[in-house]
């Protein structure tokens, strides 16, 4: 127990500290980056428990100037991303996602692009077609937290529809890399936990 402690400190730094890594500048959003705790936050979450992504959220709010609101709903994409990491779950997998498609139709300017909201047919097909995996769990999380995102920016941006088109060709490969930055972030906390443990062994 004391070992696994000892490695979620060692882990929780090490993904606070990537959070000031940049990663993709958000389209349309201005001043906004994606950081590479949008895959380390995740599978800290899935190595350890959701505490600590709140505890992270807690963190990272100290750093920031936004209205507390925005704030949260900026990082729900992270949230939900470690709940698909951690259960394999229809609601999560199949539910979340279409309801996402719904609030982003509803919306004047997501009407228009209807289409952009496809991509999250994926972790529904995920859900029903293949096998459950960590690759294929960091693939449908990496889906989901772009659908919340999607709404949340949607609803709180102005990002006009020729945006959202522009940035369809983007979207997969960089759905891709953060799922793949997941499952290497997962194993970076594998090997936090495995050196810990032999040093307290040792």
């Amino acid at each position: 127990m004391i070992t696994k402690k000892i490695a979620a400190i060692f882990s929780f730094c090490l993904a606070t500290l990537v959070a000031f890594l940049p990663f993709n500048y958000i389209v349309g959003s201005k001043i906004a980056l994606f950081s590479y705790s949008t895959m380390a936050i995740p599978a800290l979450g899935f190595q350890y428990s959701l505490v600590y992504v709140i505890l992270y959220f807690f963190t990272k709010s100290l750093f920031t100037f936004s209205l507390p609101l925005l704030f949260l709903l900026h990082r729900l994409p992270l949230f939900f991303a470690t709940l698909a990491l951690k259960n394999w779950d229809a609601k999560i997998f199949v539910g979340l996602p279409s309801c996402m498609m719904l609030f982003f139709c509803m919306h004047s300017v997501g009407s228009q692009v209807f289409y952009y909201s496809w991509y999250w047919f994926i972790p529904m097909a995920i859900y029903f077609f293949a096998k459950d995996s960590i690759v294929t769990r960091a693939l449908a999380a990496s889906f989901i937290a772009h659908a919340v995102g999607s709404v949340v920016w949607l609803y709180t941006g102005h990002i006009p529809a020729e945006i959202w088109t522009a940035l369809m060709p983007l979207v997969f490969v960089e759905r891709l890399l953060i799922a793949a930055g997941m499952v290497g972030f997962m194993y970076v906390f594998k090997l936090i936990h495995s050196f810990c443990e032999s040093k307290v062994v040792a």
